[in-house]
Formats: C-alpha cells, sequence, structure tokens
C-alpha cells in the first residue's frame, strides 16, 4: 500500500514532456498563430515557383537542335534568306528566335544585327526570370516575419509572468521561449532553402545567357565571313 501511494505521488514528478516542433510553431497566441500560417504559406509558395520555373528553364534549354546553326548558314549560304526565317520560325525556341532577328536585318550595319538580337536575348530572358522577383523577396520576408513571431511570443510570454499570482514558475517563462524561438527557426527554415532555388535557378539563367553570346557570335561569323 505504501509502495503505490509513493508511485503515484513520484509519477508526475519524473513526466518528461515530449518535443513537438508542432506544438512549438503553433502553441502562442492567435496573432503568432497567424504569423506562422504566413510564414508557412510563403514556403509553400516558394517551393512552387521554384518547381514551375525550374522545368520551366531545363525544358527551354534542352529543346535545341543540334544543327540549328549548320542548317541556317546551309540556307544563307545559298542565298535563301527567307527560307531561314521560315525555318527560324518554325523551330520556334529561343535560340531560333534570336536567330530570327538577327536573320531579318541581314544587309543592315553590324550594329543593328546586334542590337536585335541582343532585344530579343533579352526577352526571352525575362520570359525565364517570370516571378523569380517573388521568389527573390522570401528570403527577406520569412525571416522578418519568424522574427516578428518571436517577439509576439516573447511579449506574451512576460505579460503572463507579470500577471501571475503567488510563486512564480519558471516552466511558465521557458514554454513562452522556446515557443516564440520556434517561430523564427521556422522563418529560417524557410528562407535558407528560398534563397538556394532562387540562386540555383540565377545559374541555369545566366548558363541560357552565355549560350546566347556564344550564338550571336556565331552568327555574325556567319554572315561576315567571305564568299
Amino acid at each position: 500500500m505504501f509502495l503505490q501511494t509513493a508511485a503515484q505521488v513520484v509519477t508526475p514528478e519524473t513526466q518528461e514532456q515530449v518535443f513537438s516542433f508542432w506544438k512549438i510553431m503553433f502553441h502562442g497566441n492567435v496573432f503568432a498563430n497567424i504569423v506562422m500560417i504566413t510564414v508557412l504559406v510563403l514556403g509553400i509558395f516558394s517551393l512552387y515557383i521554384f518547381l514551375e520555373r525550374l522545368f520551366y528553364i531545363n525544358r527551354m534549354l534542352k529543346i535545341n537542335d543540334a544543327n540549328l546553326m549548320n542548317n541556317i548558314q546551309d540556307l544563307l549560304n545559298q542565298g535563301r534568306v527567307e527560307a531561314a526565317v521560315d525555318y527560324c520560325v518554325k523551330q520556334n525556341t529561343p535560340e531560333a528566335r534570336i536567330l530570327e532577328k538577327g536573320i531579318t536585318r541581314i544587309g543592315r550595319p553590324i550594329s543593328d544585327i546586334v542590337s536585335a538580337m541582343e532585344s530579343q536575348g533579352q526577352i526571352e530572358v525575362s520570359k525565364l526570370e517570370k516571378n523569380l522577383n517573388l521568389l527573390a523577396a522570401v528570403p527577406s520576408l520569412a525571416p522578418m516575419l519568424g522574427l516578428l513571431g518571436t517577439v509576439i511570443g516573447l511579449i506574451m510570454a512576460f505579460f503572463s509572468m507579470s500577471n501571475a499570482e503567488g510563486s512564480f514558475s519558471p516552466k511558465i517563462l521557458s514554454e513562452g521561449i522556446y515557443t516564440a524561438l520556434g517561430q523564427t527557426a521556422t522563418g529560417l527554415a524557410v528562407a535558407i532553402p528560398a534563397n538556394f532555388f532562387y540562386n540555383l535557378l540565377l545559374t541555369r539563367i545566366d548558363k541560357f545567357m552565355l549560350k546566347v553570346q556564344h550564338l550571336s557570335t556565331d552568327f555574325l561569323d556567319i554572315i561576315n565571313k567571305p564568299s
């Protein structure tokens, strides 16, 4: 009988809390929960933009006719400028559209040809960069929102401590602090991958721009090549 009573007394004291990230994220007040939901929505939004842009950019880069430049060179050597333009239109790829602008201006000064191809190249790059500005904003917004949630959580924790009657329990403050810091941790967990996604997409776009520069150089070499 005595052992049973002792067990009943000891059990509540030795009970340990189970770490729950879900509890940390949504253990705060209504305002902190709204901030947390906003951060999570930003994470989902950034992942969606990354996947959509990645598939689109990869698709555009993979659509490539290995004989594009050779076929255009053959048509131009034969004097079939219109046929070369039609060939580019049928290809309907970023490279072909850039070359089309150059072919339609054959006979004009080189500066006009280069300017037309650069303008079309900028148009193609802008298509690849669609919504990247929104993705770039996530690494800045997510940590700031997480910090806002942390500040709100700490304010509420100290407010509860100031209104506590009788002896103060450190558990009240510690719970408020670790749940508040969970807001900042979540913001960083969203911001770091979003920043990685953004830079990865920029790397792919830079690769395309370098490819366009080589393409333009090869085209100018073809039209300036002595007959």
